[in-house]
């Protein structure tokens, strides 16, 4: 399964790049987690100085699915990021995935924040 990732910048060096896009392929199977999990620990997300970025991991329309943290070992999931990486696939069997870099916002609180949202929509 192909997914697609796209992030956000993290300083005006870092614009250069932008968006920041890169491809990779996924077992059908994997969990987002395992995908999550995986991005968070092959440096696809830009590390800050003082090591406490915050990401907002969403899809392409939007629902926050993850909070991933520079200091957590691993993504921290809200309800839409439970479950299979193959059921947020669009029509041609892409799934595109967004990192919102939310600074060094407290990622606990970002969590609380995104999980007392009933529609889990936009992270920003």
């Amino acid at each position: 399964m192909r997914v697609e990732l796209t992030r956000d910048s993290v300083a005006m060096g870092d614009d250069v790049w932008a968006p920041h896009a890169e491809a990779r392929e996924v077992p059908d199977d994997a969990s987002v987690k395992d995908v999550l999990d995986a991005v968070r620990g092959g440096g696809y997300l830009a590390s800050i100085a003082g090591g406490r970025a915050t990401w907002i991991a969403e899809t392409a329309d939007g629902t926050a699915l993850a909070v991933v943290a520079q200091q957590w070992p691993t993504a921290r999931l809200l309800a839409a990021g439970e479950g299979p990486i193959a059921g947020l696939a669009d029509g041609e069997g892409v799934v595109r995935l967004h990192f919102v870099y939310r600074v060094q916002t407290d990622p606990e609180a970002e969590h609380r924040r995104l999980a007392a949202d009933p529609g889990g929509r936009r992270a920003r």
